[in-house]
């Protein structure tokens, strides 16, 4: 009983922190619209990386062991994760960028089948189909803004995707099953070092808008650090107990959550086979939770017998 509380626990965390990106992704796109690509990823990445290291010192919680381990995981998410986001968020509309994700949890349950070798109960599979086949229909229609090209945007997303399922396997492979602000403030420190090129290029080439990003654009991008470490360290908090398949499927909240606050708060309007696909992804999920938590991971067996 107690073990499957704990995997409830776990999963409860992932749920939240796949919400908490959800609604990053929106807010993200506000504070596009204030400052550069660049801007927003210095901001959310240092800020994240400032508040994570002194909270965990504070509490005593910094530990170097394994911090190389983490910052190099750091280089995925948030590293790659949100530089290729933020520059493919500046070419596309909020629910596309939210929609897009969907392609993250397919990817993730391929990897964890292949690399991890975990298995998944018919159930599961059932749940898998229900949530890919809504994926695919809000992936295959990203929904841009009429006019507008937003190959290129919804590209660089996609690359985001391929970094966020890679991180969540080496996570899940080599986390130390702590509470999460240990993990999430080596990585990211790591994540600020593998942008930090990029950020001088684009400011010696481009210039920053920081300083004119006004009463809109600084509220949003504090809001994106809030958010970046809030769902950082929900998800490090529930990886060490979720399988990674199961994992990755409870991320599908994450497009449907970005979608929704896209709608809301910034009048985007999703197509109706992006609306029935969004419902086909609650389904699996719904579906997905109401399957017991099973961890194949023998460390886990073993710890509660």
């Amino acid at each position: 009983m107690v073990r499957v509380v704990r995997l409830r626990a776990g999963e409860s965390a992932l749920l939240l922190s796949a919400a908490v990106y959800g609604v990053s992704t929106t807010v993200s796109v506000v504070a596009l619209r204030a400052v550069r690509p660049a801007d927003l990823l210095a901001v959310e990445i240092s800020g994240a990386a400032a508040m994570l290291l002194v909270t965990a010192a504070v509490r005593g919680q910094l530990r170097r062991r394994g911090a190389l381990r983490h910052m190099l995981a750091g280089a995925l998410v948030p590293g790659l994760a949100f530089l290729f986001g933020d520059l493919g968020l500046s070419r596309t509309s909020a629910s596309s960028g939210s929609l897009l994700l969907a392609a993250e949890p397919l990817l993730s349950v391929l990897l964890a089948v292949v690399v991890l070798r975990e298995r998944l109960p018919g159930r599961a599979m059932l749940a898998l189909i229900v949530g890919l086949t809504g994926g695919a229909l809000v992936a295959l229609e990203p929904g841009g803004p009429a006019g507008t090209d937003t190959t290129v945007g919804n590209v660089l997303v996609l690359l985001a995707v391929v970094a966020a399922a890679t991180f969540l396997i080496v996570t899940r492979r080599f986390n130390d099953g702590g509470d999460g602000l240990n993990e999430s403030a080596w990585q990211s420190t790591g994540g600020f070092l593998t942008v930090v090129p990029f950020l001088i290029f684009s400011w010696s080439t481009g210039g920053s808008r920081l300083g004119t990003a006004g009463a809109e654009g600084w509220p949003a991008c504090i809001a994106v650090v809030v958010c970046g470490v809030v769902g950082g360290v929900l998800f490090n908090r529930g990886i060490g107990r979720v399988p990674a398949a199961r994992a990755g499927q409870l991320g599908n909240l994450t497009p449907v959550v970005g979608t929704l606050t896209a709608v809301v708060f910034l009048r985007d309007r999703p197509s109706f086979p992006q609306m029935i696909g969004g419902a086909a992804i609650l389904g699996g999920l719904v579906l997905l939770l109401r399957i017991p938590a099973r961890s194949h991971q023998p460390e886990l067996v073993e710890e509660y017998r």
